[in-house]
Order: structure tokens, then C-alpha cells, then sequence
């Protein structure tokens, strides 16, 4: 039998599709949290950390550009323990940043005109990437050791892949 819920605007919640997802914990902290990746990533870019520190802090970019994007869906879906929440995080930054970040300010299409092969080629990189991090997380919400030992194993494919598509 379907039982009907008034949802109200007071309400935590909402019924989407017949679901009832908790808008707060399970949509709108993920995507804080991937917007706070995606602006530690363009802040470490626009700062020339290479004029400040040399070649050290050219060094710290890098190390926190590569890592950022794998490690902060294990360590969210390991402390938060919520499945979807660690998948968003695993695929939200990584779209926004590589594929809509360079759609809009790059040259993702427009190397040499307009190239609809380069363009299902990044847009294959990314879902790889997205991908990725979001089992990375997944894996480490279940809160269980030899699912975080699955999602470091993970964590590292994401790296791997991303050197993959470096031209």
C-alpha cells in the first residue's frame, strides 16, 4: 500500500521520486564540500606559491592538486558514513574543475577548432576520474577496514589514470 506524506516547507526532507532523501546531510554538505575542493584547487593555482616558497611550494601545489581529489572522498565517506554524500564528493569536484573549468576557460575543444572526438575523449577522462573517486568513497563509507583497504585501492587507480591522461 502507498502511504501519501505531506511534505511541508518546514520539512528536513523531500520526496523526490518517491524517496526520501535528507536535503541537508545527504545533497547540500557533499556539494559544500566539493565546492570547498574545487576552490582550495583554483586558490593553489592562482597563487604563485613558486614566487613565495620557490620551488617548494611549487612542490606543495602539485602534491595537494594530486591528492585532493582522491583522498577527500575516503576521508569524507569515512567519517561522515554516508554512501551517497562520499559518492558526490568523489564526482563533483572533478567535473567541475576538468571538464567545465576548461570547457569555459581552457582549450578543451577548441585546440584546433571545434573537435568533437577531443571532446568525448576529456568527457571519458572525467566520468573515469568521477568514477574513480566516487567508489574510492563509497567503499570507505561502510566504515569497515578491508573496504577502506578497497578504496585506498581505489584512491590509487584514481591516480594512476589521472598521469594516464596528462598530454
Amino acid at each position: 500500500m502507498y502511504i501519501k506524506r505531506k511534505v511541508t516547507e518546514k520539512s528536513p526532507s523531500l520526496l523526490l521520486g518517491g524517496l526520501n532523501i535528507n536535503f541537508k546531510r545527504k545533497l547540500v554538505q557533499p556539494l559544500i564540500i566539493s565546492f570547498i575542493v574545487v576552490f582550495i584547487v583554483v586558490g593553489l593555482e592562482t597563487v604563485d606559491l613558486y614566487r613565495m616558497f620557490g620551488t617548494y611550494g611549487e612542490r606543495f601545489e602539485t602534491v595537494v592538486n594530486l591528492l585532493i581529489f582522491p583522498v577527500t572522498p575516503i576521508i569524507y565517506g569515512w567519517i561522515v558514513k554516508d554512501k551517497i554524500g562520499a559518492v558526490i564528493v568523489g564526482a563533483v569536484p572533478i567535473f567541475i574543475i576538468l571538464f567545465f573549468g576548461n570547457l569555459f576557460f581552457g582549450n578543451l575543444i577548441y585546440t584546433n577548432g571545434l573537435s568533437i572526438s577531443r571532446f568525448f575523449t576529456i568527457l571519458l577522462y572525467a566520468v573515469s576520474l568521477a568514477t574513480l573517486g566516487s567508489l574510492a568513497g563509497y567503499f570507505a563509507s561502510k566504515k569497515e577496514f578491508k573496504y577502506l583497504v578497497i578504496s585506498i585501492f581505489f584512491g590509487i587507480v584514481w591516480i594512476s589514470v589521472f598521469f594516464s591522461g596528462i598530454d
